[in-house]
């Protein structure tokens, strides 16, 4: 739903080579099987209450009068699907997050050092050391935050500031929409409709009459609100295929469609850059173990509340906040022995985030003129030392208007949309004050898939994919032998390309100790002290 026209885009979605709708299943089938002892695909209470998810809170008195009655407890394959599915909630969910567009244009004023409302020519060639200047953490890669530092304010302010409401960074999207919701069409007439018609022109969608022509039952040209919830039959500007789950040598996003030229050159696995005349699209799927996740989070949580560290939880001190209050503690609490411990806090998060694993979130990132999004090449929220050094030139590559330079509103609009697996956040928000003059994230770090043999892995400490001098162990003649295109980078090809001549050289090595044992009484003793050396 951009402002100058929707782009119409169509993605299928997996999670782990299946539907999430089929994926929810097979989750749910295997989560029955564990518990169903009897095997009459159905639980009974005392089966149901070995998972936190049908674990219901404790009320003897109602127990023992039910038992008393003759009345059958237990979930049936309905139930526990109906279960599975408000506790999994949709299985595709959009969201969307500005917070980049925002912090954008101090990436522009960084590189616009005379402040004359263009980056240059010169500025171009300079952006290197501007970049690297604003590397606060001395890691050799550049975040979005480290270009706008917190503000220095006086207690005072800070106090003021702390009472504020934050706003969340992600919200419900109303940039990124499904062509099955019933709202559609009447927002894009809202939206669109400057003439207030009540139709939508070939103008104010931005386009052409072929296209326009698939909906248009009526033949008048344009779109009224029934012809536009037929939008789905319309051609789509982009088709993609992303599975969530990463399956062993395949990747998890292909391009299967475009009608626009791909321009990140399919460098990057799990990334592609699209440039439409009305904007250019990043999409990215990002690998997330959700369990590990939201156990993270969990034990984080853990700590934070038990305040006496006695290494266990009791109602007063989970007291003050309210998911506890609404029968949690007796669903983690397995033994009900008034105490939540560690193991049970576990099971709880592995149970409660099955259901929640099957869903697949889709967040949109509107990165503006994209001067930050366009220098990460590789898509990793960071610009690492190889992307500085090529900056001039990619910057020049946003230029558009054929005047020298290039000013602040020049670029297309550029958009980041990711797909990543869904992770279940036991606790929500944590209630306490947060002071909003601190830097807030844009996103959460890609971290990229590790890369090259593995001493190339340990000794990349940033994992921006390069060796650099400094990260080097080894003595400076080696670091420009094995940097073969000169560029004061080793990168994961000359890396291998190292590993392999090391692997000739040992096999010489190996064909040489065994001619010496032929000849040689003292051979093991040769070969050992020779492998050493070697």
């Amino acid at each position: 739903m951009l402002d100058n026209g929707p782009l119409h885009l169509r993605v299928h979605v997996a999670v782990g080579g299946m539907s999430p709708q089929d994926a929810r299943r097979a989750s749910l089938d295997r989560l029955v099987k564990s518990l169903d002892a009897d095997g009459d695909g159905k639980l009974s209470q005392k089966e149901a209450e070995r998972s936190p998810l049908f674990r219901e809170k404790q009320r003897p008195k109602a127990e023992a009068f039910l038992k008393d009655s003759g009345v059958v407890t237990g979930f049936s394959r309905k139930d526990m699907e109906q279960r599975f599915e408000r506790l999994g909630g949709e299985t595709v969910v959009y969201r969307q997050n500005a917070s980049s567009s925002e912090s954008d244009n101090s990436v522009f004023k960084l590189l616009d050092a005379n402040k004359d409302g263009v980056v240059d020519a010169t500025e171009m060639q300079d952006s290197v050391d501007l970049l690297l200047a604003k590397d606060a953490d001395d890691d050799e890669c550049v975040t979005l935050d480290e270009f706008a530092p917190p503000p220095t304010t006086n207690a005072d302010q800070i106090a003021v500031a702390m009472n504020q409401p934050r706003p969340a960074t992600a919200t419900v999207a109303d940039l990124l929409r499904d062509t099955n919701q019933t709202l559609l069409p009447p927002e894009m007439l809202r939206k669109y409709d400057k003439d207030r018609n009540r139709k939508l022109s070939t103008e104010e969608l931005g386009w052409t009459k072929e296209r326009i022509a698939v909906c248009d039952t009526d033949k008048d040209g344009q779109l009224n609100l029934k012809e536009l919830g037929g939008l789905k039959n319309s051609p789509v500007d982009i088709e993609l295929a992303v599975d969530v789950v990463r399956k062993e040598g395949q990747p998890m996003l292909r391009t299967l469609a475009s009608a626009g030229n791909r321009t990140d050159g399919d460098r990057v696995p799990d990334l592609a850059t699209i440039s439409l005349p009305t904007a250019v699209v990043t999409f990215s799927s990002r690998e997330v173990d959700p369990f590990e996740a939201s156990m993270t989070i969990a034990l984080r949580t853990f700590n934070e509340l038990d305040t006496d560290a006695n290494g266990y939880l009791d109602k007063d001190e989970t007291m003050l906040r309210e998911r506890f209050a609404r029968g949690l503690f007796d669903q983690i609490d397995a033994d009900g022995d008034g105490k939540i411990f560690g193991e049970e806090m576990k099971e709880f998060i592995r149970s409660r985030g099955e259901p929640v694993a099957t869903t697949c979130q889709i967040t949109v990132f509107d990165d503006g003129a994209g001067f930050f999004s366009t220098l990460d090449a590789n898509g990793d929220r960071r610009i690492s030392m190889r992307e500085m050094r090529y900056a001039d030139k990619t910057l020049a590559k946003m230029e558009r208007d054929d005047k020298p330079g290039l000013a602040e509103a020049e670029p297309a609009r550029r958009y980041r949309i990711e797909s990543v697996r869904g992770v279940f956040n036991p606790f929500g928000n944590p209630e306490r004050r947060v002071n909003p003059l601190m830097p807030t994230p844009v996103a959460e770090v890609i971290k990229p898939r590790p890369v090259g043999p593995i001493w190339f892995q340990r000794w990349d400490r940033n994992n921006d994919g390069d060796i650099t001098w400094r990260e080097f162990l080894g003595p400076r003649d080696a670091f420009e032998q094995l940097d073969a295109d000169r560029d004061e980078l080793i990168d994961p090809k000359e890396a291998e390309a190292a590993n392999t001549l090391a692997r000739k050289s040992e096999a010489q090595i190996e064909k040489t100790e065994t001619s010496s044992e032929n000849q040689s009484p003292n051979a093991t003793r040769i070969k050992t002290e020779d492998r050493l050396e070697h």
